[in-house]
């Protein structure tokens, strides 16, 4: 069982994990400065935070975590058969598309994370939790508003509105969706009878800027999802104050808003001509080429983080009879991703997970005394970033509170369940809001090892493809070419990086060596647009290499007239 001491050790992992994942980017480090440095962040601590649950695990299928349990086994077995069975590269499906980085070793380590924050949410933790999410959002307020006033000390280049706050995100709209889920956190909090009066009004005031850098980012995300997060939280507050009647009323208003919006994003109802538009309608598209690729590929779906390699065959005619050139490597919706990288068993499951924090929400609000702000607050935030997912990205920095709150959630129902209906808890003592009058419990010798053996093993997972694209971003800076050669085709492979360094020996006119880096990046990666492209880009190309890189565009991209 897994005792005091490594709770709270487990607890450490959970909160520094959401913070650096959040925060983390590698500005002059690599290429991409903001999805790999999330994953291998996340990656490392995930595998830190198993090791620590791994000599208890067994126990778990025994206690009250007995469901969560099952789900994420199953959701990780499930991800470990699309990886050997979908068809589609390993290396790909394991690290995920450039710059999104949302494959296989990220949904594993987020469904650990799940679990880690499940054993340890309590009363105490929540507070703890609560405080590192405000902070977190300061921190971003601020920084955002530094961006908008033009003053970015990094040398991002801002492919969205100039001046548009984009945080440690890398896109304006991951900045605005989450600062509608700061928003509510802090707006939640002023509703603490606890906090004294002066304590309420910055949290109110910290509410209102979070709003204010919404504005910046001229993205509509950070209002929706605060809406939906906020609305949600009132209606907590209702029924937990036992005002069930208003309550149920302002459940129904909300139920006929979140349909009408619905209706809005998919061009019908009275709030169509707000909400619908150029982008919404994209996104129309993204949603049918995902749907499409679900039930043409039911049992291991297309692959891991592989929609962008399967869009244009499956992209709606109307695409480009409406005039829309844009690709896409999303679903722009977390729900479709999923169904669609990993079949109908994965979203099956992932539905599971979401349908148990729904239920853990609802035992939580029967037996309540009164209003619990901090549970309110962690709902409310899970609730914005649920309606985020519907419209957008899995963007790991966001990915980590959609795994981490409903943890937190689905732990608190477990560990605050009165003694006589409550399972058996996988520690020495029942976890309680209460503190604790023994002494605390040292971290034994034996833990200590396990989470020194876990780092190692996190550092040998997380860091060799973080290594690698930084070795060739140096040498890309250097230009040293040699070392960029040896550096673009070293392990772990990754499709970008030989993208970048046939594209370097093309404009170096080494068409041989070019060429050499095509053959092989092609094998590996048969489904890559961009390879085959570059393929006619090579002035001594042959005839026939030629024609079967027109052949293979043909293939991934069969409704474009220009290659017919």
């Amino acid at each position: 069982m897994i005792d005091s001491a490594q709770r709270r050790l487990l607890g450490t992992i959970v909160l520094i994990t959401t913070a650096a994942v959040t925060l983390v980017v590698a500005p002059y480090t690599l290429i991409d400065p903001m999805g790999l440095p999330k994953l291998s962040v996340l990656a490392f601590f995930a595998v830190v935070a198993l090791s620590l649950m791994v000599p208890v695990f067994k126990s778990l299928f025994s206690s009250g975590y007995r469901a969560v349990v099952i789900l994420l086994t199953l959701f990780i077995v499930q991800i470990i058969l699309v990886l050997l069975f979908s068809g589609a590269n390993i290396g790909a499906q394991f690290y995920g598309t450039f710059t999104r980085n949302t494959g296989a070793l990220a949904y594993i380590s987020l469904a650990v994370l799940l679990l880690s924050s499940s054993l340890v949410s309590n009363k105490e933790f929540l507070k703890k939790f609560i405080g590192i999410t405000l902070i977190i959002g300061a921190i971003l307020i601020v920084y955002g508003n530094i961006q908008y006033l033009g003053l970015e000390p990094f040398p991002y280049t801002n492919e969205y509105t100039v001046n548009a706050p984009v945080g440690t995100f890398g896109n304006s709209n991951f900045q605005a969706a989450f600062m509608g889920l700061i928003a509510v956190v802090a707006f939640t909090m002023v509703l603490n009878p606890r906090y004294k009066m002066l304590s309420r009004l910055g949290l109110g005031l910290m509410g209102l800027a979070a709003i204010v850098v919404v504005r910046e980012t001229l993205s509509s995300q950070g209002y929706l999802n605060f809406t939906a997060g906020a609305g949600v939280v009132v209606m907590l507050w209702l029924f937990m104050s036992k005002r069930k009647s208003l309550a149920i009323v302002v459940v129904g208003l909300g139920v006929m808003g979140g349909g009408l919006v619905f209706l809005g994003l998919i061009n019908f109802g009275p709030l169509a001509k707000y909400i619908y538009g150029a982008s919404i309608a994209a996104r129309g598209y993204y949603w049918q080429a995902g749907i499409k690729m679900l039930i043409e590929h039911p049992i291991f779906g297309i692959g891991m983080d592989g929609f962008g390699d399967w869009y244009l065959r499956y992209q709606p005619a109307a695409h480009f009879e409406n005039g829309y050139l844009s690709v896409s490597n999303s679903a722009h919706n977390v729900y479709l991703d999923i169904a669609s990288s990993g079949g109908f068993m994965l979203i099956a499951i992932y539905c599971g997970i979401l349908g148990l924090v729904i239920a853990s929400i609802v035992k939580v609000i029967k037996r309540s005394t009164g209003f619990d702000a901090y549970f309110a607050a962690l709902v409310g935030a899970w609730v914005a970033y649920q309606t985020q997912a519907f419209v957008s990205i899995n963007q790991i920095g966001l990915a980590i509170w959609g795994w981490v709150l409903p943890g937190l959630i689905i732990g608190y129902e477990i560990n605050t369940r009165p003694p006589d209906v409550s399972q058996k808890a996988p520690s020495e003592q029942r976890v309680s809001g209460k503190k604790n009058l023994k002494p605390v419990q040292a971290v034994s010798s034996n833990t200590i090892i396990t989470v020194f053996v876990g780092a190692l093993i996190g550092a040998v997972v997380a860091g060799p493809i973080f290594f690698a694209n930084a070795r060739f971003y140096s040498a890309i800076k250097a230009n040293d070419f040699k070392a960029v050669e040896s550096a673009g085709d070293q392990q772990p492979h990754d499709q970008r990086r030989l993208f970048m360094l046939a594209g370097i020996f093309r404009n170096a006119k080494l068409d041989d060596k070019a060429i050499l880096v095509l053959k092989e990046a092609t094998k590996m990666y048969p489904d890559s647009y961009d390879l085959w492209n570059l393929w006619l880009t090579i002035p001594s190309a042959s005839p026939a290499d030629l024609a079967i890189a027109k052949a293979q565009l043909n293939r991934l991209d069969p409704f474009n007239p220009e290659l017919k």
